[in-house]
């Protein structure tokens, strides 16, 4: 790692070759015999097992039933399905038909659904029988018919309503007619952004993307060798699961052990029985292996790597995980602009601090530009850190845009394309990044600046405190003057009160941070991916008189 040229900084693996091809030309072609027997998932729950070979024909024939019904390149369509066997085909099938996957998360409820489809102007939808309510629903209000409702399971319920059962459609034959692909401009996905901060939209995201992300991605895991099998709990719906588990473990050769939610009882035995090499999780994952008792009583001797990523991880968290199960911990950074994976600690350099998101992977270039200025900040001397500033990332998996909204109207993606993740972050002088909070995010206090991520990680080092969530509360007769307020949530069975948490704060941060109040909540509100949902903090709040 060195120094950024005009171009920005580089991480210290050299740039590879992404190859001209689509997903499915990736993960499918040339398929050999020997590969084609393998396991590529496994369902602990239902004991569905489907090898590589497998996959590829049920792949096959969704794409040609799709194309068979009209579906055509541009086109797109739903999937609202939880982690499973079905998922793969569903979501290759469309691509290789040319159309685009609009990715559903599980838990959406009609309304969503609905908007959801009218945005991507999806014009099918595949689900499952316990979802079938919410999918109907939003399908109706989205103007499709029943028939473009497709249910994988028992096939007898979904015709007897008018849908379309998946095993009709997994009989169709199983040659699909060739779609001209540009994998450059050709949509595979579209996946919706976090909605964190905002509403979420439409990503557009090519075969191109998904594949230089995958590729890139698996240089920095090529010190692990060719077992990467892994269990798949993170929802599919969500790009970093979709990037690192459902496309990567293809790619790779090896078994997925799916879940359909995390259950932790049923994780530890997943990773007992099966005997899985790597997972991805979640700050709230990590933290629960790090901390449960249960798992001290697990085997997990099998794992090698725990990747944690969707949220900034807690260095002491990881610290505490990686000695507790004596398996290399490192943690990634990635957003759904950017197919997602930017940056990631690599596995040999264990001197590099946990709390930090790494350098950047392969064909990724960054700035780290101030803010108010637009100006790079200046490169720190050796041994020290920068002045935080804005990620900017760019290279071959960056988005080509937002559905339906103009490039010029696009202030996350630039002319020069750099994408501006809204993330603020430090950088040291050998390129190794850390997170600071999101710029929209931070609490104005006294003309000083407050990032709530800080005082977050602070108030779960307590040991009452489960989790907790810092938000901005602007003083009457101010402009623009803020105090953090917290909402906490306590462990089963744990007390402590507002005021012991306050002077816990305040004893241990500069008095422009110490928090304005504490207000107890069932839970903190996350996304499937573990981020907080910050639009959804201000509801939670007590009235003010």
């Amino acid at each position: 790692m060195t120094n950024p040229g005009p171009d920005g900084w580089h991480g210290p693996l050299p740039d590879i070759e992404i190859p001209d091809v689509s997903l499915y030309d990736l993960l499918f072609a040339g398929l050999t015999s020997a590969d084609a027997a393998k396991p590529a998932v496994v369902d602990h729950a239902s004991g569905v097992t489907l090898t590589l070979g497998e996959v590829k024909h049920q792949t096959d024939a969704f794409a040609a039933w799709l194309s068979a019904s009209g579906i055509r390149a541009g086109d797109a369509v739903g999937v609202l399905l939880p982690n499973g066997p079905d998922y793969l085909a569903a979501f290759h099938g469309i691509a290789r038909a040319g159309a685009a996957t609009s990715p559903v998360n599980a838990t959406s409820t009609a309304p969503e659904i609905a908007r959801q489809l009218t945005a991507t102007k999806a014009s099918k939808i595949v689900t499952h029988p316990a979802l079938l309510a919410q999918a109907v629903a939003g399908a109706i209000q989205a103007g499709l018919a029943a028939s473009d409702v497709i249910v994988v399971g028992d096939p007898d319920a979904p015709r007897a309503a008018g849908h379309t059962a998946w095993s009709d459609v997994l009989a169709t034959e199983p040659n699909p007619p060739t779609v001209d692909i540009d994998p450059a401009t050709h949509i595979a996905c579209l996946p919706f952004s976090s909605g964190t901060s905002g509403m979420p939209k439409p990503v557009m995201l090519s075969h191109r993307n998904l594949v230089a992300n995958m590729l890139q991605f698996n240089e920095v895991l090529a010190p692990l060798g060719d077992d990467v099998s892994l269990v798949a709990f993170l929802p599919y719906s969500h790009i970093y699961a979709m990037t690192t588990n459902l496309n990567y473990a293809l790619y790779r050769r090896c078994p997925q052990y799916t879940m359909a939610g995390f259950d932790p009882m049923a994780f530890l035995t997943i990773i007992a029985t099966y005997r899985p090499a790597v997972l991805f999780v979640v700050p709230p994952v990590a933290a629960f292996l790090a901390k449960h008792p249960a798992v001290g009583q697990a085997d997990l001797s099998s794992l090698k790597l725990i990747v944690c990523g969707a949220a900034p991880l807690d260095g002491p968290v990881g610290e505490a995980l990686q000695e507790r199960l004596g398996v290399r911990v490192v943690q990634g950074y990635g957003m759904t602009e950017l197919s997602p994976v930017t940056h990631v600690i690599p596995l040999d350099r264990r001197d590099i601090d946990l709390g930090t998101i790494g350098p950047a992977v392969p064909n990724v270039r960054f700035r780290v530009v101030d803010p108010e200025t637009g100006t790079d900040v200046a490169v720190p001397a050796s041994g020290e850190v920068s002045q935080p500033g804005e990620l900017w990332c760019a290279g071959p998996n960056a988005m080509l845009g937002y559905l339906a909204v103009p490039k010029d109207a696009d202030a996350v993606l630039d002319a020069d394309g750099w994408v501006h993740t809204g993330d603020l972050v430090t950088v040291d002088a050998e390129g190794v990044v850390r997170m600071v909070d999101r710029i929209k995010e931070l609490i104005k206090r006294r003309g000083m600046q407050i990032a709530p991520a800080e005082l977050e990680a602070l108030l779960c080092l307590h040991p009452a405190v489960a989790d907790a969530a810092v938000l901005g509360v602007d003083l009457k007769g101010t402009a623009g003057d803020q105090v953090p307020h917290a909402l906490v949530q306590l462990r089963p069975g744990a007390e402590a009160s507002a005021s012991e948490l306050t002077a816990w704060v305040a004893d241990r941060v500069a008095p422009h941070k110490r928090l304005g109040g504490v207000h107890f909540v069932e839970k903190v509100p996350r996304s499937a991916a573990g981020k907080i949902l910050r639009r959804q903090l201000p509801a939670l709040l007590p009235a003010r008189g």
